[in-house]
């Protein structure tokens, strides 16, 4: 693994860690004489994925993404069917796709996998055209993840702030769903659709979802007394949300969701808005990844 070259694309507002620091760790790595080390801090909205393409151009062997699952999704979009393989220091508030595939979330230890780690390739999952790699959804997340971004404060305990306000207001809706050209209606609390089993913080959507399978976990919520509110929390992270009565999990290569109105929708712990219409797909081992 000598002789490589290896940009470092750091979001330095994402997370609470001192990225002067994280920098620190980096250059006390003891690096190869031939390896070539870049370090680029993103300067505004969409910057790490142009820098990211960027690096691919010039035949980068490994682009490192330092943030949360925002900034790994936008340098991952980058790297997308190319032979140069993604390596991630998660230091944003879920971390999702770096604690599914136990990721360390000590800086110290995920640079370390540089000199120690193995690459492999992971599927890449599509809403709407926009490629994800963890979670993609509408419903009751898709509306926390839009409530979470307008808050001025981040990590977990303003995300579970921001779920409880959102679980007062928020109605089922319901959705009509093909599945691998199956139709069926669902009135749903929320639809994910998942390529990694959990959305971060070890809070598990699909605990039996495989970053490998070539398949997409449909995650259907039903609507549930407010009493099972706890229960179904605590499913959630001791990964048995899939045996709820409330919970329907549909494996497949393609499914589309159609909708009364058009509303948000999230992906990788992003908000956006979506139309009545969305499609998801899959795409095999169409990412290179250091585990």
């Amino acid at each position: 693994m000598n002789n490589r070259k290896i940009a470092f694309i750091i979001n330095p507002i994402s997370g609470t860690q001192n990225k002067q620091k994280i920098v620190e760790k980096i250059k006390n790595v003891s690096w190869s004489a031939n390896d070539e080390i870049e370090i680029y801090y993103t300067k505004c909205a969409g910057d790490a994925f142009e820098s990211a393409k960027k690096y691919v151009e010039k035949h980068f062997d490994i682009v490192v993404a330092v943030g949360g699952d925002g900034t790994v999704n936008e340098i991952a979009r980058a790297l997308i069917h190319t032979d140069t393989a993604l390596c991630i220091i998660p230091v944003g508030s879920g971390n999702g796709l770096a604690r599914d595939l136990h990721i360390p979330l000590k800086v110290y230890n995920a640079v370390n996998l540089l000199q120690k780690g193995k690459i492999i390739n992971i599927d890449v999952c599509y809403f709407n055209d926009q490629p994800y790699l963890c979670t993609a959804g509408v419903g009751y997340d898709a509306a926390v993840g839009k409530a979470f971004a307008q808050s001025r404060k981040r990590g977990f305990f303003s995300y579970l702030i921001a779920a409880l306000k959102v679980y007062i207001k928020i109605k089922p809706v319901e959705y009509k769903l093909t599945v691998d050209g199956n139709e069926m209606i669902h009135k749903a609390f929320d639809i994910t659709f998942a390529n990694a089993g959990q959305f971060g913080n070890n809070a598990y959507i699909s605990p039996l979802a495989d970053l490998c399978d070539d398949l997409v976990d449909v995650v259907v919520i039903r609507p549930f007394p407010w009493y099972k509110c706890i229960n179904i929390g605590l499913r959630l992270f001791r990964k048995t949300l899939h045996k709820s009565k409330y919970v329907k999990i549909y494996k497949c290569k393609h499914v589309v969701l159609e909708r009364p109105e058009a509303d948000c929708a999230h992906f990788d712990g992003e908000f956006t808005t979506a139309g009545k219409r969305m499609e998801i797909r899959i795409e095999h081992a169409a990412l290179k990844i250091l585990v």
